[in-house]
């Protein structure tokens, strides 16, 4: 759970920088929602490394099931947003994306991480 760790701090430390940026330099671009993309982010990693990344046997198909399945999540949260809401869209797609690529990145280093330990115990057994 040390990677839940990391994710927290990580989209904390995003979201502080984020709000003081747009706060103090773009006010009028800040949007009600804004803490709902982190906070989205951090329970998609939380089911993600608990239910998926963890398992020790995690085939590559459903690796690559539970990517797709986040970008069409994430795509319907666009869309309900865009459409629905309407409060600042263009800020908020350039803020979800901001979330989505760094979070992009530590899941791909999570996982990399991950199986360097697991192909690293494996390598010491044989």
């Amino acid at each position: 759970m040390k990677y839940f760790g990391y994710l927290v701090a990580l989209m904390a430390c995003l979201f502080g920088i984020q709000y003081s940026v747009m706060k103090f330099a773009f006010p009028e671009y800040l949007f009600q929602l804004l803490f709902a993309i982190p906070l989205f982010f951090i329970l998609l990693g939380f089911l993600s490394i608990r239910f998926v990344y963890i398992k020790p046997d995690v085939s590559v198909a459903k690796l690559m099931g539970v990517k797709t399945f986040k970008i069409l999540i994430s795509l319907i949260i666009i869309l309900i947003y865009v459409t629905l809401i309407k409060e600042q869209p263009v800020s908020f797609l350039f803020s979800y994306l901001y979330y989505f690529l760094t979070y992009l990145v530590f899941e791909t280093w999570m996982l990399y991480t991950i199986n360097k330990k697991k192909s690293t115990k494996k390598d010491e057994q044989h």
